[in-house]
């Protein structure tokens, strides 16, 4: 009933259905990527895997409005913010000719304990957002954490990609064959995690995978 803060500068009323207020939101950078087919997205984690298409929402600078969103998201307990980037990212999405629409969303998951301290998945919250602008399923259990990551704060990429890899299990993957998915996650950095997560899901036969995060990172 009450007009909600926005959560980047937490003084404006923001704009209805919406995390930012209206001076934040022409203040914060999108990205191309939902029209350009070799984006930075798409070099970042160029390499060892092969997508489809992927693309993020947001430009993310540390101590800018997008990174106060974010953190919003994963630190003060607001899961209605990952549902409304979501479905920002959804309706980008829904308008780009170079994805084609995904049979299953796929969030990233994130471990047991952290899940079970902050109540939530973030890339999960996103992945509703999008479920609610494009209607595709979501299937949070095919892709698992299986153990506690040793921190990834000091390690060289290389090694961060190893340390995620060996944390996911794909579970019911015969369920996944033929089939395109949409991988989705909040934030990329050194891609190690998506990267990792594409590579699990890439034993599947004849998977095609295509990548969503909310913002890329660049500081």
């Amino acid at each position: 009933m009450y007009p909600h803060i926005c959560y980047a500068c937490k003084i404006n009323n923001a704009i209805k259905n919406n995390a930012f207020c209206i001076s934040c939101l022409a203040d914060i950078s999108f990205t191309d990527h939902f029209l350009i087919r070799d984006n930075e997205l798409i070099r970042r984690i160029m390499g060892r895997v092969e997508i489809e298409h992927g693309a993020a929402l947001h430009y993310f600078h540390k101590e800018g409005k997008v990174q106060d969103v974010i953190h919003a998201l994963k630190y003060r307990n607001t899961p209605q913010v990952g549902i409304m980037l979501g479905r920002a990212f959804g309706y980008c999405y829904q308008d780009s000719k170079l994805f084609p629409n995904a049979d299953i969303i796929i969030p990233i998951p994130i471990q047991y304990k952290r899940l079970q301290k902050r109540g939530y998945n973030q890339s999960y919250m996103i992945a509703k957002g999008i479920n609610e602008v494009t209607q595709i399923p979501i299937g949070d259990k095919f892709l698992v954490k299986d153990k506690k990551l040793v921190s990834q704060t000091k390690k060289i990429r290389s090694d961060r990609f190893d340390n995620v890899l060996t944390s996911f299990v794909l579970n019911n993957g015969d369920m996944l064959v033929g089939k395109r998915v949409l991988i989705v996650d909040d934030v990329l950095t050194t891609g190690a995690t998506v990267e990792a997560a594409i590579t699990k899901l890439q034993e599947v036969d004849d998977i095609t995978i295509q990548v969503g995060v909310l913002a890329l990172a660049l500081d």
